[in-house]
């Protein structure tokens, strides 16, 4: 049972390390392919995605989150107090910022997310478009600091394996 409950464990952390790296970088391209070409239906694409990407990202957390609680489980055999061991600083340096990630993610999805795209009237005066706001150098600052956080828990993670050889 405890093989099964490491490779399920194992494999919902890379699922979220997909989710939550992956959709960085993804939403890295696609934004600045959005402002290079000041494209209005790469504006439209993001208005309609960005809560969808949010909550992907959301999951990928709770993913990464939860495999790495599972493997604690799996693996405690010193008990839940790892603190004198560096294991154990190591593990809660990734847990808190792990809460760095949720509250930054909050922050932009409910701060900065309603107010990214507004219509304004076409130049041509035949109807609106869509433009984006001073909230989207908020929105890309903000993704920017979770994805390098997001970095540092994984290189923390590589430190935690070594940490008990």
């Amino acid at each position: 049972m405890k093989h099964v409950l490491e490779y399920c464990g194992t494999l919902f952390h890379l699922v979220g390390i997909l989710l939550l790296v992956g959709g960085h970088i993804w939403f890295g391209f696609l934004t600045a392919m959005t402002e290079r070409y000041n494209d209005r239906e790469g504006a439209r694409f993001l208005a309609r995605y960005l809560p969808l990407m949010a909550n992907m990202f959301g999951m990928g957390v709770l993913l990464l989150f939860g495999s790495g609680v599972l493997r604690l489980l799996v693996w405690g055999e010193p008990g839940l107090i790892f603190l004198p061991d560096p294991y154990g600083w190591l593990l809660l340096s990734k847990l808190l910022l792990y809460m760095l990630i949720v509250i930054n993610g909050a922050l932009i999805e409910r701060r900065y997310l309603p107010y990214v795209l507004q219509e304004r009237p076409d130049t041509t005066g035949s109807g609106t478009a869509l433009h984006l706001t001073a909230a989207w150098s908020q929105v890309k600052v903000r993704a920017r600091l979770n994805l390098l956080l997001v970095l540092i828990v994984v290189a923390l993670g590589e430190a935690l394996r070594y940490s008990r050889l």
